[in-house]
């Protein structure tokens, strides 16, 4: 989705744009050809891996770094900038790639590792660039001021800032993608417990396993739960709701920059410096998902108790402004070439 975004701006700036991607069950391709761009179908796998775990990005790429340079490098053929956003793909990837294609590379990362880019762009709170260019001199874009967002978040944060807050609480549960752990069952069957019952939305697409599960549940108590399956405009939709829980990850920005206070609930290893960094910002309160039965309910009477302060902490994070500096930086630096 970030990519998106991206995409959608250099576009804009009268970029020809296509994606790259790997066909499988429950991915994004008819979204992205719904936005007009074209999708260059990579190589299927011989066989399919499952991840042993979050952390097993190997498992996520499906086929080797090499297999998969070659295949991107012959089904590509030329191009002036490429940009990459995947935990499985490395620095023999970006060589590879680098090397036959004669290109800029930019990556999009949050891992901290040794790279070949010529652009490098980690949005991760208080991330420092100095971080990635001990491995490689490179423009480094790092923290918040870098947060690729829909331009319609801007334009909701300044509606939020200026409009006084509903006193009326409501709660988003969105856990993106498909919510393998099935962490939004969870977090309703937590609430199901609050005596005064909050008004409660939990967004979760049909391409979550868990999907039929957390359907039955919404339709059991309906006086206080709904469900929504897909949303095309997020800003104006999660500038309804006055907290949030979630996974970390690129929505913890959007969250911020609507000033929307949350409860964060990492599903996956790559998440937990977000979280913690989120935490210590008094933007959020952080729930593991072993202990959402314990944990959840308590984390939002506090996060209520000071909804003004959290709400605070979190529109001084971000701005919305980021993936306009991004482009910026990036026109630069291609024109310098």
């Amino acid at each position: 989705m970030r990519c998106l975004v991206l995409a959608e701006a250099l576009r804009d700036d009268g970029y020809s744009v296509l994606f790259a991607t790997r066909a499988q069950v429950a991915d994004l391709n008819d979204f992205i050809l719904s936005k007009g761009f074209s999708v260059i179908n990579l190589m299927q796998p011989s066989y399919w891996q499952t991840p042993t775990s979050s952390a097993d990005y190997a498992a996520w790429l499906q086929v080797s770094e090499i297999e998969d340079s070659q295949d991107f490098i012959n089904k590509v053929a030329n191009a002036d900038l490429i940009i990459v956003d995947h935990y499985g793909v490395n620095i023999k990837w970006h060589n590879q790639v680098k090397q036959h294609l004669s290109c800029t590379l930019m990556v999009i990362d949050d891992l901290v590792r040794e790279h070949d880019a010529d652009i490098l762009l980690d949005q991760t709170l208080n991330r420092d660039a100095l971080e990635y260019t001990k491995f490689r001199d490179c423009l480094a874009l790092t923290g918040t001021d870098y947060a690729l967002l829909k331009p319609g978040f801007r334009c909701s944060r300044e509606t939020l800032l200026h409009n006084a807050p509903s006193e009326k609480y409501t709660i988003l549960i969105s856990m993106g993608g498909i919510d393998l752990p099935n962490a939004s069952l969870s977090v309703l069957v937590a609430l199901q417990h609050l005596v005064k019952k909050i008004p409660t939305t939990v967004l979760l697409s049909m391409r979550s396993p868990n999907y039929e599960e957390v359907k039955a549940f919404v339709n059991a108590n309906s006086d206080w739960v709904n469900h929504v399956d897909f949303v095309d405009n997020m800003p104006e939709f999660m500038a309804k709701y006055s907290v949030m829980v979630g996974a970390p990850g690129s929505t913890s920005w959007e969250r911020a920059c609507l000033g929307i206070p949350s409860i964060i609930v990492p599903i996956a290893d790559n998440q937990q410096t977000i979280a913690l960094q989120l935490e210590s910002a008094n933007a959020v309160k952080v729930v593991e998902l072993e202990n959402i039965k314990s944990d959840l309910v308590v984390s939002l009477e506090e996060i209520l108790s000071q909804w003004q302060s959290y709400r605070a902490h979190n529109f001084a994070l971000c701005d919305g402004l980021g993936c306009d500096r991004a482009l910026k930086q990036l026109k630069r630096f291609m024109e310098q070439c």
